[in-house]
């Protein structure tokens, strides 16, 4: 079992706290918030109750969405922009799910595309490292959520970013039920990219007007 006690998580989440490995620095060790998992269950409509506790589990959501068709038959090309998933890890603090851990050249955590685009906006090299990812989910097929800038990374390589996906993967049940449609994971994944990019460019812009009606006005 993995002592974490005492440790500063390098990131937290509203629901898990990231921590890096303390026996093997270039992982990740992503645990739930003390209690949060029973008053998340508390706190969730009856309809979301009927799934169970694991459903509002991010770890166990996490776990699934790493064994979704696209990841568990892909091959190299899947680890370009996401990071390798290590398996539950034990630790003091509760089970952790365990991936790679996506520094940048001094071992630090690698920024936020959501930094990057307040810093630099979508100069050409942020936009290129975004076509890059885009170009990747249609080639790959891997489903996610919205693809959100705080949870994309951006790691430095020579002139360029490479962004990966640290939270967020996986579908919705619905979505995750319906992917098994050829035609239908195309249409969804489709979607994540408009949404990208919409996003991306209100981050850019300095974050003018509200997101919430901005994401209405797109449905």
């Amino acid at each position: 079992m993995i002592d974490l006690n005492g440790m500063t998580p390098f990131a937290e989440g509203d629901n898990r706290l990231c921590f890096i490995h303390p026996d093997n620095p270039r992982h990740c060790l992503k645990v739930m918030k003390p209690h949060l998992a029973d008053q998340q269950y508390t706190d969730a409509p009856w309809y979301k109750k009927l799934r169970g506790r694991k459903a509002l589990n991010d770890n166990e959501r996490e776990i699934s969405a790493y064994h979704q068709r696209a990841i568990v038959h892909g091959g190299d090309q899947i680890w370009h922009h996401l990071p390798r998933w290590h398996g539950v890890t034990p630790t003091t603090l509760g089970d952790a799910s365990e991936t790679d851990f996506i520094s940048d050249d001094q071992g630090n955590p690698a920024p936020t595309l959501e930094k990057l685009l307040k810093q630099q906006g979508t100069d050409p090299v942020v936009t290129a490292s975004l076509q890059q990812l885009e170009a990747w989910l249609r080639e790959t097929q891997v489903l996610s959520r919205n693809l959100l800038p705080h949870n994309i990374v951006a790691k430095t390589i020579g002139p360029r970013y490479q962004l990966y996906l640290i939270d967020g993967l996986g579908p919705p049940t619905v979505a995750s039920i319906l992917g098994w449609s050829d035609a239908w994971r195309k249409h969804y994944i489709e979607r994540r990219i408009q949404r990208m990019w919409l996003r991306a460019n209100w981050e850019a812009g300095g974050r003018e007007g509200l997101w919430s009606d901005i994401e209405r006005a797109d449905r």
